[in-house]
């Protein structure tokens, strides 16, 4: 999945916002799109790729099962499923 540059405009963190890029540069890849891929590339803390995923969940930019693991298999979703804070909206 190419990189949607809607991303900037969701205010969301740093963390979040580098996992998005690196989940979809794995995707581009060929690689499976897991925490366990990225996190072979992630150069911060498991807290800061556990937290950059969940947010990421939130806004409604990936879609994984429930509870949330290493091996959960990650949906980078289309922009249209994104959920950006009520006083952004996306271009």
């Amino acid at each position: 999945m190419t990189m949607d540059r809607a991303i900037f405009d969701m205010n969301a963190s740093v963390e979040a916002t580098s996992l998005y890029i690196l989940l979809c540069a794995l995707g581009d890849e060929g690689n499976p799109v897991t925490l366990e891929t990225a996190r072979q590339r992630w150069n911060s803390s498991e807290e800061d790729l556990m937290n950059g995923a969940r947010e990421l969940m939130h806004l409604g930019v990936i879609h994984g099962e429930e509870p949330l693991s290493h091996e959960t298999p990650l949906h980078i979703q289309p922009r249209s499923h994104w959920q950006p804070p009520a006083h952004k909206t996306l271009q």
